[in-house]
């Protein structure tokens, strides 16, 4: 990509995104800080040390949310951001360990969605809580026992992962299932927790990745997973047996840019839109943002951004 089109890419930004997305992009970009980053997510973060209000933009319910909480928490990865003993952290650990937060595992939908807006996938359902929440735990406990090992809940995600190991090699894992194990299995193996055959989770982590990702690219602008939701450099476990769709979907990014506008989305609220038109609106536009910024970001590990 050259710098024109980055510049596109830039300025539509800058006129267009959050103080949150504005300064990560900053981060990537523009030589910008780590704490300016820090300290914009920190604005969406509870008394009780959750997140909600609206830091996913899906989701505006002002309460302590999983999802919202992991959400930031992935945003502090990916700007190599570790001080765990500062008040950013601190507060996800206190939440982590409050009961409340953990009845039975972390939920993907929970009750007091129904008084915010909403996409429709987050409207409360037990029973989509059973599939849909993996992810999350997954999340969840890759975080705890990597950064967490004090947690008062650490014995019991111990046990839990013995579980979630198990159910890798099920059929049913939620939208999120396959990058949650993605980041589990990394963790576990980084960390040298015992007793588990690395190479055959990996093997499996493979086969999970290579039937999720959508190869059709004429349904890239429809929802599903491109390459580019689990490939992100050629260092990936799974770069090699992908490289060919890997290529087609740099090559995709470059053809489809709009002139003057970044990428569009390519989901909605569905149903919620009628119901929560403005905000549903203004939900797709921060997600444009964030989305331009992942697609920029595997443009430039990939050796595609000029200069």
């Amino acid at each position: 990509m050259n710098k024109v089109k980055l510049n596109q890419i830039s300025n539509w930004i800058h006129k267009n995104a959050r103080e949150l997305e504005l300064s990560i992009w900053k981060y990537h970009y523009e030589s910008g800080s780590k704490n300016d980053v820090v300290n914009a997510l920190s604005y969406y973060q509870n008394e009780d040390g959750g997140f909600g209000n609206a830091v996913e933009p899906d989701n505006w319910n002002t309460n302590s949310i999983p999802y919202a909480t992991l959400f930031a928490i992935n945003i502090l990865q990916d700007i190599k951001f570790f001080d765990m003993q500062h008040s950013i952290y601190l507060g996800i650990k206190k939440c982590l360990d409050h009961e409340s937060f953990y009845p039975d595992g972390w939920a993907f939908t929970i009750p007091s969605n129904k008084d915010f807006p909403h996409a429709n996938y987050y409207n409360y359902n037990e029973d989509y809580n059973k599939t849909e929440s993996t992810g999350i735990i997954l999340g969840f406990c890759s975080f705890i026992i990597e950064y967490y090992k004090e947690s008062k809940i650490y014995s019991s995600v111990i046990e839990l992962i013995h579980s979630l190991v198990d159910k890798i090699y099920s059929d049913n894992l939620g939208d999120m299932g396959p990058t949650g194990y993605i980041t589990l299995i990394k963790t576990m193996k980084k960390i040298n927790i015992e007793g588990y055959d690395y190479d055959k989770l990996e093997l499996r982590l493979k086969e999970l990745v290579n039937n999720s990702i959508q190869r059709n690219s004429k349904q890239w602008p429809f929802y599903g997973y491109r390459p580019s939701e689990y490939v992100k450099s050629k260092d990936s476990i799974f770069y090699d047996d992908n490289k060919d769709i890997v290529e087609e979907e740099l090559n995709f990014l470059f053809d489809t840019l709009p002139n003057d506008d970044v990428w569009p989305i390519t989901w909605s609220w569905f149903e919620n839109n009628d119901k929560y038109p403005k905000e549903s609106i203004i939900s797709g536009h921060w997600w444009k943002v964030i989305k331009a910024i992942e697609r920029v970001e595997f443009l430039r590990n990939f050796g595609r951004l000029e200069g």
